[in-house]
């Protein structure tokens, strides 16, 4: 697989620092802004031809959908106090869970999915999905209320063309949503480049809350509201834990170690 070398996304600086390495990924640390990504990565073409050929992702969304459900309930029920219900558009929208949920709740909706395993799911499910890069769909300019990015971004190894084309399909007063591994997991510290939740072999860039905000800013966006997420990956309703858990949960997100960043973000006018 050929590879090629690539600058910083949040800087634009060519100047890193080594920090380990995880399967045939060479990970290092801008020494700049902080921002932890992998050089050189694999071209464009080889990439999106591992994205189609994958089911590993189909398999994981299949076996937690009344996960992701929750998920997709609870962001929607947020968002709905920002914008009244639109127009969303799920890009990695997988089996499309998040997409029936906020057809069920009124919205109307459309998801980009390069699975083939995933999309024919989806398409199953009566929805509007297509098999092509977000810059590639021809989607209509401030069509969308909100534009949704489920643990798509890290996947991206050239991130700046779907932040283009995200402000460019999104309405000036909608939202973009983002979802991202956090490096600042409680786990990395221990696993450094072993921490496989972060440092996977199919992950390009790898987020903090501090870099997710200056890679946003580089493209356009304000942030409105970003925080960690889960204090490990568990699946079942937190509410349903016992008070200490929550209590332990809760103190972890607020600092910032949480397993994922969630982020809401809007363009700039």
């Amino acid at each position: 697989m050929e590879r090629t070398t690539i600058r910083c996304h949040a800087c634009d600086s060519t100047d890193h620092r080594p920090y380990g390495s995880s399967g045939q990924n060479r990970i290092v640390v801008c020494r700049g802004c902080g921002l932890y990504l992998v050089t050189p990565v694999p071209t464009a073409a080889d990439l999106r031809r591992a994205v189609t050929e994958a089911e590993t992702y189909t398999e994981d969304q299949v076996r937690k959908v009344d996960f992701f459900r929750r998920r997709a309930e609870r962001l929607l029920e947020h968002v709905e106090t920002l914008v009244p219900n639109g127009r969303l558009l799920d890009v990695g929208c997988a089996i499309g869970t998040e997409l029936v949920v906020a057809r069920e709740r009124g919205w109307a909706t459309c998801g980009i999915e390069l699975s083939s395993a995933s999309l024919r799911i989806a398409k199953e499910q009566g929805l509007d999905v297509r098999q092509v890069p977000l810059e590639d769909a021809g989607l209509e300019a401030a069509s969308f209320d909100l534009v949704t990015a489920n643990h798509v971004v890290e996947h991206l190894a050239w991130p700046r063309a779907f932040f283009a084309e995200t402000r460019r399909v999104l309405a000036p007063h909608g939202y973009l949503f983002v979802a991202v591994p956090n490096v600042d997991a409680c786990k990395r510290y221990l696993l450094r480049s072993r921490y496989r939740w972060t440092f996977h072999d199919d992950h390009f860039v790898h987020y903090s809350v501090a870099t997710l905000t200056k890679v946003l800013d580089r493209h356009g966006f304000d942030v409105a509201s970003i925080h960690s997420s889960r204090a490990y990956d568990f699946h079942d309703d937190v509410d349903a834990r016992p008070r200490w858990f929550r209590w332990l949960n809760s103190r972890i997100e607020a600092s910032g170690h949480g397993i994922e960043i969630f982020c809401l973000a809007r363009p700039r006018a």
